[in-house]
């Protein structure tokens, strides 16, 4: 209880802007003041929507060093990753993003019944070999899905949904483990308490030897939102959790039978998902 109140008297002052103290309740809100009070202004300018500070501290189980820790970390590799080049969607980046989603490998389609955005990955399309430019995509793929739940929820839902078709996928086409240890990265540390669920739709037989290489880099509470849907009964987990089903795709179970079309995804507006 003395910590709590440590923590609550932290003035306003002291972190520059209320408008970042969020939570539950005294204690979290005292935590976040704390995580904020650590950081320099252009840290907390930096940060691109309140919840941040909330988020790293669920994800770090209410410990304020690590929460401190994780986002200073995630500031700094957003100014160095380019994630403001990414979302202001200059040419370059865009003529990067035509040929990464060329194949429909990763867009964003539909919600769950909360209005949470369902982004598809589908790694038998890969059809490039750079990883930056790939990672480039994923990231503008995993905002937009975030500004999608954002917008479809009314401002009620920041998380997202993870669907994994793995039609065309085989060990053959997989991702080199540093895409697979990056990616993993990238949701895991630097998008914490975004990810609701990953659903992955029928993986292979042989999807067990890729899996085996990549569970050690996955971290405990991202396996628990992992659901393994195969067969009837795996598709059937699906569509309890999709019930529109005329807007999920067949690889779930679903009755979506539009073909993607990257050209209209990436010009259509970026708090949308395709074919709305």
């Amino acid at each position: 209880e003395t910590e709590v109140n440590s923590l609550t008297s932290i003035t306003a002052d002291v972190v520059k802007s209320e408008d970042f103290v969020i939570g539950d309740d005294a204690e979290e809100q005292g935590k976040c003041r704390a995580i904020l009070a650590a950081l320099s202004s252009e840290e907390i300018g930096a940060m691109p929507d309140k919840n941040m500070p909330l988020r790293h501290l669920r994800a770090e189980d209410g410990e304020v060093d690590k929460a401190i820790s994780k986002l200073k970390s995630t500031l700094k590799w957003r100014k160095e990753f380019g994630v403001s080049e990414i979302l202001a969607g200059s040419d370059e980046m865009m003529k990067i993003f035509s040929v990464e989603n060329a194949t429909g490998k990763i867009y964003a389609r539909g919600y769950d019944a909360d209005g949470r955005a369902i982004l598809y990955l589908k790694p038998g399309l890969e059809n490039t070999k750079d990883e930056k430019n790939q990672m480039r995509h994923l990231v503008y793929n995993l905002e937009r899905a975030i500004a999608s739940s954002l917008r479809k929820s009314g401002g009620k839902v920041e998380k997202l949904n993870i669907l994994i078709d793995f039609e065309g996928f085989s060990l053959w086409n997989a991702p080199p483990l540093s895409s697979t240890k990056e990616t993993l990265n990238i949701l895991q540390n630097h998008y914490p308490e975004r990810m609701y669920r990953a659903y992955l739709c029928n993986p292979p037989g042989y999807f067990s030897v890729f899996w085996a290489m990549a569970k050690p880099f996955i971290d405990p509470v991202t396996k628990e939102k992992i659901v393994f849907c195969k067969g009837a009964s795996g598709m059937q987990k699906v569509k309890e959790a999709f019930p529109n089903l005329e807007k999920l795709e067949f690889c779930a179970g679903g009755k979506a039978d539009r073909v993607f079309d990257s050209k209209e995804y990436l010009s259509t507006d970026f708090s949308s998902t395709f074919d709305e």
